[in-house]
């Protein structure tokens, strides 16, 4: 499958296929692959009734070894229609989403638990992530043609409705590859999240405006009770120094003075509110 046109590679992109692409070398070599496989696969019954939650995302830059086209594969769809998808976007909502898909999309394996010895097969591969990315796509893009193995113009539209239904035969069937709940969830996680995001996007806006507004008012309250606490109880006391001298004052003016000397010494010298420091030692 290919697209038509030239795309440049984005920043998330980029560090997502160099970090997949180290990860893969670490992979190739004997004595660290089957550690990476142990601790960063999706295996269902560590995953989710071991809390190994980290699983739900280090299994996305796992790919087999042994088959090189599963990466290659991965990393080229990621490109080819993700970097569209970045450039609308942005690089931070793009990695965001991407890592959203590849977790959510894990969280559908959550039903080998309750499929007899599904539950100890590891699930590794972007493919999940990869999906979500075509899926929002074929969203954006609902009428964009791809070349299906690199011959045949197709829309696609077809090509995730294709993915979808094959993944879908997949899970149904017995014997079952356990990939495909990964690949159909990656679909219905994208589908969600462009649907939900507007509404999610406003809830936050509202939320961030609220207590950006709440700051705003507390800030202002501490600024007129800090003018006031000046006011009323330094500005006396400074101009008792003025007109007795520093020995006129009481132990509690001392204390006072002290203790605003200690919290706020270097903006009450910006400020000039005190010409001088009457604790200075000579």
């Amino acid at each position: 499958m290919m697209s038509l046109g030239y795309r440049s590679i984005t920043k998330a992109i980029k560090i997502i296929i160099i970090v997949t692409f180290c990860v893969y070398l670490f992979q190739i070599l004997p004595f660290t692959s089957r550690l990476l496989i142990q601790w960063g696969a999706l295996i269902p019954w560590y995953t989710f009734m071991h809390f190994q939650l980290w699983r739900l995302v280090t299994y996305v830059f796992l790919h087999a070894p042994s088959y090189p086209f599963h990466i290659l594969f991965n990393m080229l769809m990621l490109w080819m229609f993700g970097t569209e998808i970045e450039e609308r976007w942005g690089t931070k909502r793009f990695a965001i989403f991407y890592l959203i898909c590849g977790a959510g999309s894990g969280f559908f394996s959550l039903i080998n638990l309750f499929n007899g010895d599904m539950r100890f097969i590891p699930v590794i591969g972007a493919s999940g992530a990869v999906l979500g990315v075509l899926t929002v796509y074929a969203l954006y893009f609902p009428y964009r043609q791809v070349l299906l193995f690199f011959i045949l113009p197709i829309n696609i539209r077809i090509v995730v409705i294709g993915y979808a239904i094959i993944s879908l035969f997949g899970v149904l069937s017995p014997g079952g590859i356990v990939s495909h709940l990964t690949h159909l969830g990656g679909i219905i996680i994208a589908f969600t999240y462009i649907k939900l995001y507007p509404i999610i996007s406003s809830i936050t806006e509202d939320i961030l405006k609220t207590y950006s507004e709440r700051n705003n008012r507390k800030r202002i309250k501490e600024e007129l009770n800090r003018k006031n606490y000046f006011e009323n109880t330094i500005d006396p006391i400074l101009n008792k120094i003025g007109r007795q001298g520093i020995q006129s004052l009481t132990e509690s003016e001392k204390k006072i003075l002290k203790k605003m000397k200690k919290s706020e010494r270097e903006q009450v010298k910006r400020k000039k509110i005190i010409p001088f420091d009457p604790f200075k030692r000579k």
